[in-house]
C-alpha cells in the first residue's frame, strides 16, 4: 500500500517542514485576510453605494432626463478609463483580472528554483490601487460586470505584497500568500468560505486539488466570512424558497436538461458576445475606446428600457436585482420567456462593451446571472407547454450552478456555493448539473491563463490529487 503513496515532495516539505513554518504561514495568512476583507469591503460598499443609486434613480424617478444623466455618467466613467489605461501600469488593470492575477501566480512556476522574486519584481500594492480605482470607475458609474474578477486580483496582488514585505523567501510561501488571499477576496464577496476555498483552488490549478492549500484557503475564507458577519451581518447574495429534500426522476431529468440547455449556450454565446463586442470598439481610438463602449452599452440599456419597459438594473450592474427577484417568484414581465431572453441578450452585450473597452468588471456573476436567466427562461418555455408543473426557484439555482461551471470551470466551487447559499436542500440536483455541465464543456475557456489540465510545470505541488481523465 505505500507503494501507492506519492512521496513528500519540495513543495510539501517546504510549507511543513517546521512547526515554526506552519505558524508563520498561517500568521501571514491571517494578516492577508484581515487585509483583503478590508479592502474588498470597502470596494463593494463604493461600487453599490454609486451605481445602485444611480441605477435605481434611472429606474424609479419617472424624470425625462434621467437617462440622459445615466448615459452622462457612464461616458465620463469610460473616458477617465481610456485616460488612465495610457499610463504605464493601468493597461494591467483593464478588463476582469483573472488572467492578470494566474499570471502572476504561475509565473514563479517557469524557474525550477525556488525564487519568488519573479513575482516580486512585478506591482503588488500598486496594482491593488489601480485595480481599485478602475473598478470604481466602471462598476460605480453603472456598467456590466461583477466584483469578483477584479477581486481574484486585488486577492493576488496583496497576498503577494504581504508576502514580499513580511520577507517571505520562499515562493512556496508566496504562492500559498496569495492563494488564501484569492480564498478571502471570493468568500468577502459570496459569504461562502468553503465554495470561496475550493474557487481559488480550482481556478488556479485546473483539474487538481492541492489539498495542503486548501486548507490555507479555508482558513482565510473562514476569516473573511466572520469578519463579514461580525461587523457587516450575514447578508447571502442570493434567497432561495424552500424547497423539500426529495425530487422526483422527471425533476432530475428537467435538471440535466436545463444544464444542457444552459450551460454550453451561455459559455460560447459569452464567448460570441466577447469576440463581436471587441470588433465593434478595438478601432476607437483608445483613449476613446472606454466612452465609445459606456456609450454602446448604454444604447442597448436605453433601447430595451424604451423598447420594452426592461428596468435598466436587469442588464447593467452586477445584476443581483434580477436573480433576486427571480427567485423571490415575481411575476410581471420576468415571468414571460421572451423577456428573459431579452435580459440574456442585454446582458451579454452590455458585459462585452464593459469589458472589451477597458472596463474593470468580472464576469462571474454575470455568468451566474445569465444562467440564472436562462433557467427562469427554460422553466418559462416548458410550463407553457402545460405538460409538466415546475418550480421555477429550482431552475434558477440549476441555471446559476451551470452556468459558473460552464464559464469558469469551477464544478466544486459551484456545488459547494449552491449549498452554502441556497442550503442542503438543492444540492442533488446541482450536483447532476453540475458533473454534466463540467463533461459538456471542458473544451470551452474564456480564461487563457486558467489550466483546465494539470500543468506540468506543477505536479510537484503539495498534496496534489490530479483528477482521472
Amino acid at each position: 500500500m505505500a507503494g501507492h503513496r506519492e512521496p513528500l515532495d519540495e513543495e510539501q516539505r517546504a510549507l511543513h517542514d517546521s512547526w515554526d513554518s506552519i505558524a508563520l504561514t498561517m500568521g501571514r495568512v491571517a494578516l492577508g485576510a484581515v487585509l483583503v476583507w478590508g479592502v474588498c469591503s470597502g470596494l463593494r460598499h463604493g461600487v453599490h453605494a454609486t451605481s445602485d443609486t444611480l441605477l435605481t434613480f434611472v429606474a424609479d424617478s419617472g424624470r425625462w432626463w434621467a437617462p440622459l444623466a445615466l448615459v452622462g455618467v457612464l461616458v465620463v466613467g469610460g473616458l477617465a478609463r481610456g485616460l488612465l489605461n495610457r499610463r504605464p501600469g493601468w493597461s494591467q488593470v483593464a478588463s476582469d483580472g483573472v488572467d492578470v492575477a494566474l499570471h502572476n501566480y504561475h509565473i514563479t512556476y517557469e524557474d525550477p528554483a525556488d525564487d519568488p522574486r519573479p513575482r516580486y519584481s512585478l506591482p503588488a500594492f500598486r496594482l491593488v490601487l489601480r485595480k481599485a480605482a478602475a473598478t470604481l470607475l466602471t462598476l460605480g458609474t453603472g456598467a456590466s460586470g461583477g466584483l469578483e474578477g477584479p477581486s481574484v486580483l486585488l486577492g493576488e496582488s496583496l497576498g503577494a505584497g504581504l508576502a514580499r514585505l513580511t520577507r517571505a523567501r520562499s515562493e512556496h510561501t508566496l504562492r500559498t500568500c496569495q492563494l488564501a488571499c484569492i480564498s478571502a477576496a471570493v468568500a468577502t464577496l459570496l459569504n461562502a468560505p468553503f465554495a470561496a476555498a475550493l474557487f481559488a483552488i480550482e481556478v488556479v490549478y485546473g483539474n487538481r486539488i492541492v489539498y495542503r492549500k486548501l486548507s490555507y484557503c479555508l482558513f482565510a475564507g473562514i476569516i473573511a466570512y466572520v469578519l463579514n458577519n461580525r461587523f457587516l451581518g450575514f447578508r447571502p447574495i442570493f434567497m432561495a424558497p424552500p424547497h423539500g429534500h426529495t425530487y422526483t426522476l422527471a425533476e432530475y431529468g428537467l435538471t440535466a436538461l436545463v444544464a444542457v440547455a444552459v450551460s454550453a449556450p451561455v459559455a460560447l454565446a459569452f464567448g460570441l458576445a466577447m469576440k463581436h463586442t471587441r470588433r465593434v470598439v478595438e478601432h476607437v481610438h483608445p483613449v476613446l475606446r472606454g466612452a465609445a463602449g459606456s456609450l454602446c452599452t448604454a444604447a442597448v440599456a436605453l433601447g430595451l428600457f424604451y423598447g420594452v419597459g426592461m428596468d435598466p438594473r436587469h442588464v447593467l450592474g452586477m445584476g443581483e436585482h434580477t436573480v433576486a427577484r427571480l427567485l423571490a417568484g415575481e411575476g410581471g414581465a420576468l415571468s414571460a420567456w421572451w423577456f428573459l431572453l431579452l435580459i440574456v441578450v442585454g446582458k451579454l452585450l452590455t458585459t462585452g462593451f464593459t469589458l472589451q473597452s477597458g472596463g474593470s468588471a468580472g464576469m462571474l456573476i454575470p455568468s451566474m446571472v445569465l444562467g440564472g436567466v436562462s433557467g427562469a427562461a427554460t422553466a418559462q418555455v416548458l410550463a407553457a407547454t402545460g405538460l409538466v408543473s415546475l418550480d421555477a426557484g429550482l431552475f434558477v439555482v440549476v441555471g446559476i450552478a451551470s452556468a459558473l461551471v460552464a464559464v469558469v470551470g469551477v464544478p466544486l466551487a459551484a456545488i459547494a456555493l449552491v449549498l452554502e447559499v441556497f442550503g442542503s436542500a438543492y444540492g442533488p440536483p446541482a450536483v447532476l448539473a453540475c458533473g454534466l455541465t463540467y463533461v459538456l464543456t471542458l473544451r470551452l475557456r474564456v480564461y487563457k491563463e486558467q489550466p483546465r489540465e494539470t500543468p506540468a510545470a506543477a505536479l510537484g505541488d503539495a498534496g496534489a490529487v490530479p483528477a482521472s481523465s
